[in-house]
């Protein structure tokens, strides 16, 4: 039976319409999302309000309840904001008991504005999770990004195993299609690790090229609050329960974070 790991990002982002049903607990919706089988889960920087924040402090505190509470892989975000400095982008990565950082391969036309990953910037990044034996996410929006990916492991930058997260439908990105996939996954290395991210995915019915073709998936708020009924989630952990549920169903075996760690090659010694 082939092994499925499952990513969950939980938190909406500050723009985002479809909001989070209440205020977030977020320690307590990772738990609850570990429970139901994910063994990432995907953070950004917040504040107490929730907003993106460069100030690691409250986020540090987050990170500490989830390390205590649950062994699942803790991936910090260097996305940040468009005022943002390196380092600021960076602040995730440097809080202790982060495991996987996101790395985004390039720039690409973003919800009418540029995400802005110039190539010197995304070595600045990859040089920070080197330092700190951090396994990183490598956000893949289009093809140019993965010769990207080829020129930084060329440099030294990235070892194996590679982990790749292809991503989709964020507006004005690549839409997601059958044979849009079949693309991207024909390019990546033979036996590659792989995600696959929507941005409103119709609920577990949008994974199911990732489920039988042997990639891994993410699902959470700040992707996507639907589920394959069209209905609004009501937590994360619905999101993650579906998956797994529809993952079990084709043959597809959900592993627990220790497991991923081994998949995924993560060095143990950065948990707290």
């Amino acid at each position: 039976m082939d092994e499925l790991i499952l990513c969950v990002a939980p938190v909406p982002g500050d723009n985002q319409e479809e909001r989070f049903p209440g205020q977030m607990d977020v320690v307590a919706e990772v738990v609850r999302c570990h429970g139901a089988g994910a063994s990432i889960v995907h953070l950004h920087v917040r504040d107490e309000q929730g907003r993106q924040s460069a100030d690691p402090s409250f986020f540090q505190g987050q990170v500490q309840q989830i390390r205590a509470t649950t062994p699942i892989i803790v991936e910090g975000s260097t996305g940040g904001t468009p005022e943002h400095t390196l380092e600021e982008r960076s602040v995730a990565i440097m809080v202790p008991g982060i495991e996987m950082g996101s790395l985004n391969m390039g720039s690409i036309n973003m919800a009418g504005g540029v995400y802005q990953n110039p190539m010197g910037e995304i070595r600045f990044y990859a040089l920070e999770m080197v330092k700190r034996k951090i396994k990183p996410s490598l956000c893949i929006f289009d093809l140019s990004m993965l010769f990207n990916v080829t020129r930084l492991e060329t440099e030294g930058l990235l070892g194996g195993p590679l982990v790749y997260n292809l991503i989709f439908d964020v507006p004005d990105t690549i839409p997601f299609s059958h044979r849009v996939l079949d693309i991207f996954v024909s390019q990546l290395p033979e036996g590659a690790l792989w995600f696959l991210t929507r941005h409103h995915a119709p609920g577990s019915s949008g994974f199911q090229d990732a489920l039988e073709r042997g990639g891994h998936v993410r699902v959470g708020y700040e992707d996507g609050p639907f589920l394959s009924t069209g209905k609004r989630a009501r937590s994360n952990a619905e999101l993650v329960e579906e998956i797994a549920g529809v993952a079990r169903q084709t043959g597809r075996k959900v592993v627990d974070p220790e497991r991923a760690r081994e998949i995924l090659g993560i060095v143990k010694g950065n948990r707290l």
